[in-house]
């Protein structure tokens, strides 16, 4: 028989939910720290399995029988996207979200299944948008006003760098390099240099972007705009 560490089963199961572990200790209604206490643990009560089961929407006995923890206590990167491929259905794939908070993170850490896999889900209805290809990245600042404004998320479709050099011109992009995560229109001056654009160019000048200082590339497709237009006065007529 399989030795399973309950811990680790558990903590792979929130890091797949639509939940993610952040989520999962919400709907618990237990603080985080209990939650990464017990990731540690080889046994867990029964009373946190069955909670964490119910919030995970699985099965108590599939949770817990070695379908998230295949065979050691840290679940890899391919074990993940392999779970999410042909796992049992309970698991939706929805788009990764980097909300401003994260973004620093992301920049060291975007490489890692891991890290990506603990972002929170976000899932559009009627649109083709899902999977590893997708991220929604929430707009920091007021440099690409007024098209995008601090707290929008935009859908973004990743480019891969073989098509760095062909990119259309002047689209909107989210940019990430070592350091930092930023919105910019891209106008490509030659086939190693980006001219980064504002839409707000009044108080944000245009500057100079190497592409070798180019960790990731996503084109946006989408903007979701949380604002409402005040009301509007119309003359009555009827």
């Amino acid at each position: 028989m399989t030795y399973i560490h309950e811990g680790e089963a558990l903590q792979n199961a929130a890091r797949m939910s639509k939940l993610g572990v952040h989520g999962l200790a919400d709907a618990m209604e237990v603080p985080r720290s209990t939650l990464y206490y017990n990731f540690k643990k080889d046994r867990l009560d029964d009373e946190l399995k069955e909670k964490a089961a119910e919030m995970l929407g699985v099965d108590v006995e599939r949770l817990f029988s070695g379908v998230y923890n295949p065979g050691s206590n840290k679940i890899s990167g391919d074990a993940l996207r392999r779970l999410k491929a042909f796992g049992d259905g309970s698991i939706p794939e929805g788009i990764p979200v980097v909300p401003i908070m994260a973004q620093a993170g992301y920049s060291k850490h975007y490489l890692e299944p891991t890290f990506t896999s603990e972002l929170e889900q976000m899932h559009l209805p009627n649109l083709p948008y899902r999977g590893d290809r997708y991220r929604a990245f929430e707009v920091s600042g007021d440099s690409m006003e007024p098209t995008l404004k601090e707290g929008f998320l935009i859908v973004c479709e990743k480019v891969e760098p073989d098509f760095w050099k062909s990119t259309a011109q002047y689209y909107v992009y989210v940019v990430v390099t070592e350091d930092r995560i930023m919105v910019k229109r891209l106008f490509r001056k030659d086939d190693k240099t980006y001219v980064c654009i504002s839409d707000n160019e009044e108080f944000y000048p245009q500057f100079i972007l190497p592409m070798k200082e180019i960790k990731e590339l996503w084109l946006v497709k989408r903007k979701i705009d949380w604002d409402m237009p005040p009301p509007k006065k119309f003359e009555i007529t009827v």
